[in-house]
């Protein structure tokens, strides 16, 4: 029987061929038509095709290695989309229509990339960020990192290596940026997005030491903590940024008291202990150790907090006196199982707020000042909870409220200081408002539309997602039905014996 095995080709694809070198008979023609196929119109339907079963039973067809070379192809299709994407994001930041105005630029930052990148955003339902960093990406692919962009385009990376590129070149000077893809690209296909970032960051490095070390002084000036960032299950994550001396120290040390911990037989992990080492030693004082051996106490323990920290908690109230399990809500963290909200909420100050049974948005209350009263501004903050721009995550309480009527003075009418005309915005989207043709309306307290400066339309509807939109009745019947599934199976009589055993054998 022949053996074979994958050979790579230079494109990153692999051909099959038997143990002496020869090609492997019997491959089938619908696969010999797309391995290797540059990406395209034709590769697309001929992938649709195989895919559909319209020439036979589809993908159950494929042996084994044909699977993995279709699904090489299908991922040089999405290559060569978002090079598309990219590079039409780019050319968006070119035309008229994005071009805030020069002293508006100057003062506030804005950019024509930013303004492309927040309209693409709302288009797709993604994160600012995200859309300026594809509208910078189209940006580069027309410019300094050319052969990034044709490499995409042919399907020789994936989008996530063109990015890793992307990044590590971000303001590297033109003629470095060029000399370092002329480095890294020959072996990218092969390298991943974490090896090929490693990879330009060294090609820096060998071809000017000079701009590598400029490079890390001005890479100073942006270290931080981010915001935190939701995951699943009530949990959330924070990404340290330093220098990378800082970073390896601080984890080092943590680890090592973590494993001194193990080894004096505290039962957590070594990644439970980690956790909570860090967050004693940021939140709490020396009481949050155990006076016999030093080492950090339990995550059940009582320490006294060493620094004052805000956590707002909504709770419905049938969720808090036990009548109902409504979720809660954490703020700049997003929905809470009633369980953790009602710990929480545990000790803590209270403030009333009356709401719409039926929809859980605060009801109104009207001012008529410029600056709003601290009720009325926790009021319009409750009620959004986090900046009205749909994909904005930003905090309420850490966004600027906003006139969505610009107030009357006594030169000009306006809007008023009231629940209906006011609105979080975090100060980047306050700009886009401002500065950049981005329209807003309040078409009733709390339900916003903006219009963008090439003419899409978005609302916003503020208050819980899930009952606001309607599914009260969906989500009280999966509820049952989850409870009915996961009840313990009712207590069953021993069967009966199918024969006579007989007498007892004493």
């Amino acid at each position: 029987m022949s053996q074979f095995e994958a050979v790579s080709d230079d494109d990153g694809g692999a051909e099959r061929r038997t143990s002496d070198g020869a090609a492997l008979p019997g491959a089938g023609r619908a696969v010999q038509s797309w391995q290797g196929a540059a990406p395209g119109a034709e590769l697309a339907a001929k992938l649709a095709a195989m895919a559909a079963g319209s020439d036979g039973d589809g993908l159950a067809e494929l042996n084994d290695f044909d699977l993995v070379e279709f699904t090489a192809a299908a991922q040089r299709m999405a290559s060569w989309a978002h090079f598309l994407a990219a590079s039409s994001a780019g050319e968006l930041a070119r035309r008229e229509s994005m071009q805030p105005s020069v002293a508006e630029a100057m003062s506030t930052s804005l950019t024509p990339e930013r303004v492309a990148g927040d309209e693409i955003a709302l288009r797709l339902g993604w994160t600012s960020q995200a859309g300026q960093k594809l509208v910078r990406e189209g940006c580069e692919y027309d410019g300094a990192l050319a052969a990034t962009g044709e490499a995409l385009r042919e399907g020789r990376i994936d989008p996530g290596k063109a990015r890793a590129i992307a990044g590590a070149l971000e303001e590297v000077p033109p003629m470095l940026a060029v000399g370092a893809q002329d480095l890294v690209l020959p072996r990218a296909p092969r390298r991943t997005a974490t090896q090929l970032g490693n990879d330009v960051r060294s090609a820096i490095v060998e071809l000017d030491p000079a701009e590598a070390a400029a490079r890390s002084e001005r890479a100073r000036a942006k270290r931080c903590v981010s915001t935190p960032r939701a995951l699943p299950d009530g949990m959330a994550g924070l990404w340290y940024r330093a220098r990378a001396v800082d970073v390896q120290a601080t984890y080092e040390a943590i680890d090592s008291a973590a494993r001194a911990a193990r080894r004096a037989g505290d039962s957590r992990t070594l990644d439970q202990l980690r956790a909570d080492l860090l967050a004693q030693r940021v939140l709490h004082d020396s009481r949050c150790t155990d006076p016999n051996t030093n080492l950090p106490r339990g995550p059940g323990s009582v320490c006294r907090t060493a620094v004052r920290v805000d956590l707002r908690v909504l709770v419905p109230l049938s969720t808090l006196i036990g009548t109902d399990d409504e979720p809660g809500y954490l703020d700049e963290y997003g929905v809470i199982d009633p369980e953790t909200a009602r710990a929480l909420a545990k000790g803590g100050t209270w403030r009333r707020l009356v709401t719409d049974p039926a929809s859980g948005t605060v009801l109104d209350v009207g001012r008529t000042r410029y600056t709003p009263p601290a009720d009325l501004a926790e009021h319009v903050r409750h009620r959004d909870r986090t900046c009205v721009r749909p994909g904005c995550n930003a905090s309420a309480w850490k966004s600027e409220l906003d006139h969505t009527i610009a107030f009357h003075t006594n030169s000009a009418p306006g809007g008023s200081t009231s629940a209906g005309n006011l609105g979080p915005l975090s100060k980047g989207c306050h700009q886009l408002k401002t500065h950049a043709n981005f329209k807003l309306k309040q078409l009733t307290p709390g339900r916003f539309r903006w219009t963008t400066p090439t003419g899409h339309v978005y609302d916003h509807q503020a208050g819980p997602p899930l009952r606001s939109a309607g599914n009260t009745d969906h989500i009280h019947v999966m509820r049952q039905q989850l409870l009915e599934q996961y009840a313990p199976d009712p207590p069953t009589e021993p069967p009966e014996c199918d024969h006579d055993p007989g007498p007892p054998p004493f």
